[in-house]
C-alpha cells in the first residue's frame, strides 16, 4: 500500500480506556503496542446506519484468525466489508472465537463484585455517540492467542505481541470505529496479567488508499449485498417491548422448495467408488452421490472453490 495521507489523531489508551472515533472510507486506523503483550478488542459501526455493524460470526467464516489481507466483514444481510487489514506482523495473532469479557464473568469466576471488562469499557466509549450498552457487539480480538482442546474447553495462551508491533486497518466505508484495551489483562494472559498502555493513530485517506478501497469493494460486491430499501421492514423500533403486528404476512426465500428425481447410471466400478465414501452406516446411495456431486461442485465451479484452489496453487 502506498502513503498514507497525513495523521489526524494521535491517542494514548492507558489501562483501561477506549474511544470511538469516526473515520472515512479510505482513512486507516493505526494501533500499536507501547508495551509487550496487549490484547485490543474491537467494535465497528456504520457511521451513518449503526444496525450495520461488525459480525464476528461472518468475519470468522472468512478467516478464523484474520490476517494481514483480511476482511472486517457487516453483519447480514448487509454483508460488507468494513475494515481491510492492511499491516498486521507474525507476533499478532487474532481472535474470533471468544466473547468479550462482562462483569458477570468476573463476578462469577472470581467472586468480583466490580472488575474492569470489555463491555462496559465498549459502552462507556459508545455513549459519546449516544449508543447503549445493548449495542456493544462481539468484538475483533487483536494479539490474543485463543484454542480449544479436543474436550471443547477454550483458553487463551500468553500474548505474542512485542513493544513497536503495530496493525493497520483501513476503512471500507464511513465507520464508527471503537479500538479498547481488554479489561481482563490483570488477572488472564490478554495482558500477560499486567494492563499496558496502546497508542491509536488515524491517518487521513490518500488517493492510494481511496482508489484501493474502491477497487476492492467492487470487487467484492454481490447482489446479495442488501440494502435497509429491501428490507421487508424497515423501520427501528422506538420501544423495548416487541409486540405483534396482526397484518404481517412473512415472505420465506424460494418458499416451498421444488425438488427434482434424477436417475443416474453407474457402472459397478463407479458404484465400488461411492461405497468407499461412506462414512455413517444410515446413508443411502442417494444421499452419498449427492453430497459427492455437491462438494465437486464446491471446489470446481462456484467463486469460492475457484478462489480457494486459485491460492492453494500459489
Amino acid at each position: 500500500m502506498s502513503k498514507y495521507g497525513k495523521r489526524r489523531l494521535k491517542i494514548v489508551f492507558q489501562p483501561v480506556e477506549g474511544k470511538a472515533v469516526p473515520m472515512r472510507a479510505g482513512e486507516v486506523l493505526r494501533i500499536t503496542q507501547l508495551g509487550n503483550g496487549q490484547c485490543v478488542d474491537f467494535n465497528c459501526f456504520n457511521l451513518h446506519d449503526y444496525k450495520e455493524m461488525l459480525s464476528v460470526g461472518f468475519t470468522r467464516m472468512h478467516s478464523f484468525r484474520p490476517k494481514q489481507g483480511d476482511f472486517l466483514w457487516s453483519n447480514p444481510p448487509r454483508n460488507n466489508p468494513m475494515m481491510a487489514i492492511l499491516e498486521m506482523p507474525p507476533t499478532c495473532l487474532t481472535d474470533t472465537l471468544h466473547a468479550r469479557c462482562n462483569a458477570y464473568l468476573f463476578e462469577d469466576y472470581y467472586g468480583f463484585p466490580l472488575h474492569t471488562n470489555c463491555q462496559d469499557t465498549f459502552a462507556a466509549a459508545i455513549g459519546e455517540y449516544r449508543l447503549t450498552p445493548d449495542d456493544v457487539h462481539d468484538s475483533f480480538n487483536i494479539w490474543m492467542d485463543t484454542g480449544w482442546d479436543d474436550q471443547g474447553t477454550t483458553y487463551i495462551r500468553r500474548i505474542s505481541g512485542r513493544k513497536g508491533d503495530f496493525v493497520d486497518m483501513m476503512a471500507m466505508m464511513d465507520v464508527l470505529a471503537v479500538p479498547i484495551l481488554c479489561g481482563s489483562g490483570d488477572v488472564q494472559p490478554t495482558a500477560a496479567f499486567f494492563p499496558k498502555p496502546v497508542q491509536v493513530e488515524v491517518f487521513e485517506s490518500s488517493a492510494a488508499t481511496r482508489r484501493k478501497a474502491a477497487e476492492w469493494n467492487a470487487r467484492l460486491k454481490l447482489s446479495n449485498n442488501r440494502t435497509v430499501e429491501q428490507f421487508a421492514v424497515k423501520e427501528i423500533l422506538a420501544t423495548r417491548e416487541l409486540k405483534r403486528d396482526p397484518d404481517y404476512k412473512p415472505n420465506f426465500v424460494n418458499y416451498p422448495l421444488q425438488s427434482t428425481t434424477v436417475e443416474v447410471e453407474l457402472s459397478e466400478r463407479e458404484y465400488g467408488q461411492l461405497q468407499r465414501l461412506r462414512f455413517a452406516d444410515y446413508q443411502g446411495d442417494d444421499e452419498i452421490f449427492r453430497e459427492a456431486v455437491m462438494r465437486w461442485v464446491f471446489r470446481n465451479r462456484t467463486r469460492r472453490g475457484k478462489l480457494k484452489a486459485s491460492s492453494a496453487s500459489k
